[in-house]
């Protein structure tokens, strides 16, 4: 699929283990991406109830970081 006008390569976040979040590629509207921050803060207080969470490609290297940073 291109990728086009307000559209950017994402990735959908959730946990399905315990220590790491699961990853899928998908294509999402930039302005409604999650920042990593909040994105790692929503995953770590993961739920049954919980939605993924959807943060932009060029965001995931900070994600990564934030991920592994936070004890």
């Amino acid at each position: 699929m291109a990728v086009a006008g307000a559209m950017t390569t994402a990735y959908r976040l959730s946990m399905r283990s315990l220590d790491k979040p699961h990853v899928d590629k998908t294509t999402y509207p930039s302005d409604r991406c999650t920042p990593p921050a909040v994105a790692v803060n929503l995953l770590r207080n993961w739920t049954a109830d919980s939605q993924p969470v959807i943060v932009q490609g060029s965001d995931m290297a900070q994600f990564w970081a934030l991920w592994g940073g936070v004890n």
